[in-house]
């Protein structure tokens, strides 16, 4: 009698069956179990974010804002010809610098001079006519009429000669302040026509600063009020200045243009167009919460830094005041003290272990 063997049932089959997909299952979560711990942000310390860092330090501010501005000349002028004729001298070239009255240009005078000479020989025959007829009409020899018309030739007379004076005196075309020339627009035998511009000039002893500020800060501001100025031409320097002019109409963005005066340094020179910051500070001061600027993470309507506790990141928002140089006022969020992130933060997401490789002194 042959030995037959029972099939297994369908029991012993669901059990096999299910061993194996738990042994499946655990065999996969063992292989992702670390790449889920990162996605659920679980700090992993062989992958540490190197940061710089900085302290929020507390300090005595005044209240003040910055914006930046154009620089321009204390004076800007186009010089234009008041008279006709071929150009014969050039005594000016751009860039040269010229006192005031010193000549730039010399237009053909000769039918000028000549028109001076005849007006002063008509003045002269004119007095000395005027002169006879007063005489004899002390003596009672002409009448009175005719003396007045002498009178009145004679007044005719000397203001021909002053107009002819002013045409000669014309050809000459010389600077009206003293600065530099910045344009030149004739040369050597060019015709120029009255209201024709031919040169341009600048004086730079003193430099206007005109900034565009926000409705929001003008009404802080009065004349008179001091201004520190700075500019990436001569950096970690700081220049004074002081507010002459505050518009009364707002410009495009309802900013108004506030003006402020400055004397132009020789050893540090502005020039007509640069960028200048312009820091506008208050009176009083008070203590405030300081950052570094470039600590903030977005801008500084929506103000957010990162911070280092035990050795992890964590993104916290702020509110924030004036800025003030380089740094930024903290009013809630955060305390003296703290350590904040200044380098690096575009790495970081919450809750990311960071290594601190610099961390930058407290001002």
């Amino acid at each position: 009698m042959n030995d037959k063997r029972k099939s297994p049932g369908p029991v012993r089959i669901l059990i096999i069956a299910t061993i194996v997909a738990a042994v499946a299952a655990l065999f996969w979560f063992s292989q992702h179990k670390t790449d889920v711990g990162k996605e659920k942000g679980r700090p992993d310390f062989m992958t540490k974010v190197p940061v710089s860092v900085a302290v929020a330090t507390k300090a005595a501010v005044r209240d003040s804002f910055a914006v930046v501005g154009i620089s321009d000349a204390w004076r800007d002028v186009d010089i234009l010809s008041e008279t006709s004729g071929i150009v014969r001298v050039v005594s000016s070239e751009v860039g040269q610098k010229m006192t005031a009255g010193e000549t730039l240009l010399k237009i053909d005078d000769e039918v000028a001079a000549s028109g001076l000479r005849k007006a002063t020989v008509n003045r002269q025959l004119a007095k000395r006519d005027f002169e006879r007829y007063r005489n004899l009409q002390q003596e009672g020899a002409v009448a009175v009429s005719s003396y007045e018309a002498m009178k009145l030739k004679l007044e005719d007379a000397e203001a021909d000669l002053v107009a002819a004076r002013r045409r000669f005196r014309d050809t000459a075309i010389k600077a009206p302040i003293a600065g530099t020339v910045t344009l030149r627009t004739v040369e050597v035998g060019d015709l120029v026509q009255p209201g024709m511009k031919v040169a341009n000039m600048v004086d730079l002893s003193k430099i206007r600063i005109r900034s565009a500020v926000p409705e929001k800060q003008v009404s802080r501001l009065s004349e008179g009020m001091p201004v520190q100025v700075t500019t990436d031409v001569w950096p970690g320097r700081v220049f004074r200045a002081s507010i002459t002019t505050i518009s009364a109409k707002s410009m495009r963005g309802h900013t108004y243009e506030v003006e402020s005066i400055m004397d132009n340094p020789k050893e540090t020179p502005f020039r007509a167009g640069m960028f200048a910051r312009t820091a506008f500070v208050g009176g009083e001061a008070h203590d405030a919460v300081l950052i570094p600027r470039q600590a903030l993470v977005g801008s500084v309507r929506n103000p957010e830094v990162f911070v280092v506790i035990r050795g992890l990141a964590h993104l916290r928002k702020l509110a924030v005041g004036a800025e003030s140089g380089d740094r930024l006022e903290v009013l809630q969020g955060l305390g003296p003290g703290e350590v904040v992130v200044v380098s690096g933060q575009n790495e970081l997401d919450e809750g990311s272990p960071v290594s601190v490789v610099r961390q930058e002194n407290g001002r």
